[in-house]
C-alpha cells in the first residue's frame, strides 16, 4: 500500500511538472491564387525587424509555424507578379511562459497587379491583425478586416463614372482655358490698335499745333519791323491766336478720344454676344451627348439581355451533355471496381497488418527532464498521388538548418523512407517527426 501511494505521488508531481509546459501558437495557413492553392509563394517571419524564419510553399500552397509567446510577429507573403502582403501577430498579449497550445489557421489570397477594382496602395497596411482572446485562442480583428476589404475593392462603375466625370472636366477647362485665351489676344489686340489710334491722334494735333505757331511767330517777326505801337498790338493779337490754336488742338484730342471709346464698347458689347452664343452652343452640345448616352446605354442593355438569352440556352443544351457523359463513366467506374475487388481485399488486409505496426509505435509523452519546448520552426507539407505510389514530403526550416523527409508509400503495403534523399528505417523518421506533430 505504501508503494502505490508513493507511485501515485511521483505520477501527480510528474503531471503537474508537465503541465508547466511552456506553451506556443501553431500558425497553419494555406496560400491561393485564383482559388487554387499556390506553388512557390514565400512566406517569411520576422521578430521586429529581425527575420527568425522563412519558407516556400509546396504544391498544396500550405505552411505551419511554431511561435513562443511574449512578442508580436509580422509575416511576410510574396510571390512574382502579385502584391506584397502582410499580417501582424500580436502574441506578447499572452504571458511568455502561459502553458495553452491554441492553433490559428487561415487562408491567404494572392493579387495579381494591374487590377483596376484593386486598391494596391492599402497593402501598405496589414491585411489582417490576430489578437489573443485573453484566454486559450487567437482570433482575427474582424472590425479592422471588414475596414481592409471596403477599402481594398473599387467599385467598376464608381471607376467609370469617375473616369467619365474627370474626362468631361478636363474639356471643359480646355474649352474654358482656350476661351479665355482668345478673348485675351483679341482684347490685347485692341487695347494695341486703340494706343497706337491715341499716339497718331496726338501726334497730328501736336504737328497741327506746331504748324500754327510757326506761321504766328513768321508773322510776329514780320510785324516786328513796324512802330512800336504795332508791335504791340501784334504782339496780343499773336497772343489771342495762339490761344485759339491751343484750345483749337484740345478740342481735336477730346474728338478723337471719344471715337476711340467707342470703338472700344463696340469691341466689348460684339465679344459678350460671341461668348454667350459659345456657351449657348457648349449647353446645346452637353444635353444632346447626354441623351446619346442615355439611348447608347438603353441599346446596349437590350443586347446583353438578348446574348444572356442565347448563352442560357447553349448552357442547359451543355449541362444535358455532361449530364449523359456522367452517367457513362459512373458505370464505367462501377464496372472498373468489380475488377478490382481482389485487389482491394488484399489492400485492406496489409492496411490492417501496418495499423497493427502503427499501434505499437504510437508517440509517448517526453521524460519531464529531458523536455525541451519546440523553437519557431517552418513546416511545410506536400503529396503526390499516383497509381499505385503516394509520395509524402515534409520540409523543416529551423533557423538557417533546413531539413527533407520524404514517404513513399506504396498500394500493395510497402513503404520507405528518407531523410534529406537519404534511405533511413522506419523508427527513425516516425522518431524525427514526431517532435513536430507530424504523423
Amino acid at each position: 500500500m505504501h508503494k502505490v501511494i508513493c507511485l501515485l505521488c511521483i505520477l501527480f508531481l510528474g503531471l503537474n511538472i508537465f503541465s508547466q509546459e511552456k506553451g506556443y501558437l501553431e500558425f497553419d495557413g494555406r496560400c491561393v491564387k485564383n482559388h487554387q492553392p499556390l506553388k512557390g509563394a514565400n512566406v517569411s517571419v520576422y521578430k521586429g525587424s529581425i527575420k527568425v524564419t522563412e519558407l516556400t510553399t509546396g504544391k498544396n500552397g500550405k505552411y505551419q509555424f511554431f511561435l513562443d509567446f511574449g512578442v508580436d510577429y509580422k509575416v511576410t507573403f510574396s510571390y512574382p507578379g502579385s502584391a506584397d502582403m502582410y499580417l501582424m501577430i500580436y502574441a506578447s498579449k499572452c504571458s511568455a511562459d502561459k502553458s495553452i497550445f491554441p492553433i490559428y489557421e487561415g487562408e491567404v489570397p494572392f493579387f495579381e497587379y494591374n487590377n483596376p477594382s484593386i486598391n494596391y496602395g492599402n497593402f501598405k497596411n496589414p491585411f489582417s491583425k490576430i489578437n489573443y482572446d485573453g484566454k486559450k485562442m487567437f482570433r482575427d480583428d474582424e472590425a479592422y478586416g471588414q475596414d481592409f476589404l471596403e477599402k481594398l475593392y473599387v467599385d467598376p462603375e464608381e471607376i467609370k463614372k469617375r473616369d467619365m466625370q474627370l474626362a468631361a472636366e478636363k474639356e471643359k477647362k480646355e474649352l474654358e482655358a482656350k476661351l479665355k485665351l482668345e478673348a485675351e489676344k483679341k482684347r490685347d489686340a485692341e487695347e494695341k490698335e486703340r494706343q497706337q489710334q491715341l499716339a497718331n491722334a496726338q501726334k497730328q494735333a501736336q504737328d497741327e499745333a506746331d504748324r500754327i505757331k510757326k506761321l504766328a511767330d513768321e508773322k510776329a517777326r514780320a510785324e516786328k519791323n513796324k512802330n512800336d505801337s504795332k508791335n504791340q498790338i501784334a504782339i496780343q493779337e499773336t497772343e489771342s491766336k495762339q490761344t485759339m490754336a491751343s484750345e483749337e488742338v484740345q478740342l481735336t484730342i477730346d474728338k478723337e478720344k471719344r471715337n476711340i471709346k467707342e470703338k472700344q464698347n463696340k469691341a466689348i458689347r460684339a465679344t459678350y454676344e460671341s461668348d454667350l452664343l459659345k456657351i449657348v452652343a457648349t449647353n446645346e452640345r452637353t444635353e444632346k451627348e447626354s441623351q446619346f448616352k442615355k439611348d447608347k446605354n438603353k441599346s446596349q442593355t437590350a443586347e446583353v439581355i438578348e446574348t444572356l438569352k442565347k448563352e442560357a440556352e447553349v448552357k442547359a443544351k451543355s449541362e444535358q451533355v455532361m449530364f449523359d457523359s456522367k452517367v457513362r463513366n459512373k458505370q464505367a467506374v462501377l464496372n472498373s471496381g468489380i475488377k478490382n475487388k481482389e485487389m482491394l481485399t488484399l489492400i485492406r488486409q496489409t492496411a490492417f497488418n501496418e495499423r497493427d505496426i502503427r499501434y505499437s509505435l504510437i508517440k509517448k509523452f517526453p521524460e519531464v527532464k529531458s523536455y525541451k519546448p519546440a523553437g519557431i520552426v517552418g513546416i511545410s507539407s506536400d503529396v503526390e498521388k499516383g497509381t499505385f505510389k503516394t509520395t509524402y514530403t515534409y520540409n523543416i526550416s529551423n533557423g538557417d538548418t533546413k531539413t527533407i523527409y520524404r514517404r513513399e508509400s506504396f498500394t500493395w503495403g510497402l513503404n520507405y523512407y528518407y531523410k534529406n534523399d537519404k534511405e533511413i528505417d522506419e523508427q527513425s523518421y516516425l522518431t524525427e517527426l514526431s517532435q513536430y506533430n507530424i504523423r
